[in-house]
């Protein structure tokens, strides 16, 4: 496969026991142009050349592996992803989900109608995903969705972009410099999105683009996410300068609010331990980012385009195989 169409680009980190799946879901695309898929190994103690072994000589598409080692994260990644690809329609989901049936037609045609999209995620359990690829399948891609223009939608202040399900042409993503590691973990989408805004790109929700992506259900990995996501929102707000703009209270009343709320508990029978636990990790998050990222001197300096033009990569004729960023 000499020219791919569409270059996907699935960011690796500790994936080597999920990314067979997802490469599954992707052997088996209807009316798919030519494809490549780029593996990017962010996570050097992996076994990700023995996980996709199986997919190495795949007649569905082109799989290659670039290393990305130098900086952990989903953004250096995807960036180093961007680098290597030799298609101008990019596609991006991630190791431990599944996409649908008609993913990369339905992406490609939305490239080609807009510049930059972003697509539509069901949260699923893990029950599926343990049971197989049909299973999976079942719970949201039970039919062939004919492809549909990307509608504009996000009219309000805060542009969603959604990394795991996203693409857009080459050459936008090189003009707004990819993602910024400095949102390494969380938020990185949607500073992408705020960027591309700025730079007069729209965002629109491909509704056809759909794939499945597991949901993070215990206690615990719940709290965690709950308060990177409020400290990365908060971020967000101050970096982008729309925190009047947005209705997550300033931090001091957020935590004000969560002290009442816990005091009044054992009075209000709808409210759980679980439900406050919530509040307080979304409040600390909030607090956290106010404090680390309102302070110009203690914020961390942006890094847009970290990784997206390494100087081993081939931009036009990369080689078959393993790469390194």
């Amino acid at each position: 496969m000499n020219s791919p169409e569409v270059s996907v680009i699935i960011p690796c980190f500790r994936a080597s026991t999920t990314i067979a799946l997802q490469l599954e879901s992707l052997s088996d695309q209807v009316d798919a142009p030519p494809f490549e898929v780029i593996l990017v190994d962010n996570d050097s103690s992996q076994r990700l050349d023995d996980a996709v072994a199986g997919f190495l000589h795949s007649s569905a598409f082109d799989l290659r592996i670039a290393r990305a080692h130098d900086h952990q994260g989903s953004s250096y990644a995807r960036n180093v992803g961007i680098a290597h690809a030799r298609a101008e329609s990019l596609q991006f989901c991630d190791a431990d989900d599944v996409v649908s049936r008609t993913w990369v037609r339905n992406g490609h045609f939305s490239t080609v109608e807009s510049k930059l999209w972003t697509g539509e995620s069901i949260l699923l359990t893990e029950a599926p995903f343990t049971a197989g690829l049909e299973a999976a399948r079942r719970e949201f891609d039970a039919s062939l969705p004919e492809w549909s223009k990307p509608a504009d939608k996000q009219d309000g202040p805060f542009p969603v972009l959604m990394a795991g399900n996203f693409g857009g042409s080459r050459s936008t993503l090189h003009e707004l410099q990819g993602f910024d590691q400095a949102f390494a973990h969380y938020g990185d989408d949607n500073d992408l999105a705020f960027r591309a805004r700025r730079a007069g790109h729209r965002v629109p929700v491909a509704e056809s683009v759909r794939i499945g992506y597991r949901g993070k259900w215990s206690a615990r990995q719940r709290m965690r996410r709950g308060f990177h996501d409020a400290r990365a929102k908060r971020r967000l707000l101050i970096v982008h300068g729309v925190s009047s703009q947005s209705p997550i209270p300033p931090w001091p009343i957020d935590i004000t609010r969560c002290l009442a709320a816990t005091i009044l508990m054992p009075f209000r029978r709808s409210v759980s331990p679980f439900d406050i636990a919530m509040r307080w990790s979304y409040a600390l998050g909030n607090a956290c980012g106010a404090l680390r990222f309102g302070w110009p001197r203690t914020a961390p300096a942006s890094t847009p385009g970290l990784g997206l033009n390494p100087p081993s990569a081939h931009l036009d004729d990369p080689p078959k195989g393993t790469m390194t960023a």
